[in-house]
């Protein structure tokens, strides 16, 4: 991050101060939390295909939720085989009419992205948007693991622009949600079933 440039007057440089003081406090607070995983977690060893259902978007431009669902199944298909999956798929039909094509042991994956801020300035933006990820056991629909991911992030106007700094935060935001999605499947229990 491109702090100063030269030269400076007072006023930008107290600025510039307080919004790095303002990233650096917030950053020691708005880390992603940890997971809540249930104790009856565990994957079946035949399930070798992942449903994932589109997330829910609440007061979040079109094209941010676009961007993280879109980049967020493709981030998961690139690192499928490290998961123990052959296939990540988008299921667009109703839940129940899947359901019933898919094994009760077999788990989901779906989200939400929420809390979707743009805090503008004279001559700086913030951002922070807020999401979750949930793994559900197919027909009981049984919460077995859920993580929260709050990401920001902030430029300064005569460096870019909020159009550009929107997708890099979308983008972001589906490489953690992936990241910790991975690190959810890889860490399952694989048990076999009769």
């Amino acid at each position: 991050m491109r702090i100063a440039s030269l030269p400076l007057t007072g006023g930008k440089v107290l600025f510039r101060a307080v919004c790095l003081l303002a990233l650096v406090l917030a950053g020691g607070c708005g880390g992603s939390r940890a997971a809540l995983v249930s104790p009856a977690y565990s994957i079946s060893q035949s399930q070798t295909m992942l449903p994932v259902l589109p997330f829910n978007n609440i007061l979040v431009p079109d094209t941010f939720a676009e961007t993280v669902f879109n980049d967020f199944v493709d981030d998961l298909n690139e690192s499928r085989t490290k998961a123990g999956f052959t296939l990540f798929a988008i299921i667009k039909e109703n839940l129940s009419d899947v359901e019933k094509v898919l094994s009760p042991a077999h788990v989901y994956l779906t989200g939400e992205i929420w809390s979707y801020l743009e805090n503008a300035g004279c001559c700086a933006t913030e951002l922070r948007v807020s999401s979750r990820l949930r793994i559900y056991r197919v027909r009981s629909r049984e919460l077995l693991w859920e993580k929260e991911i709050p990401l920001e992030g902030f430029f300064e106007h005569d460096n870019s622009t909020l159009a550009v700094e929107r997708e890099k935060l979308a983008k972001r935001l589906a490489r953690e949600m992936a990241g910790e999605a991975l690190k959810a499947l890889q860490g399952a229990k694989r048990i076999q079933l009769d």
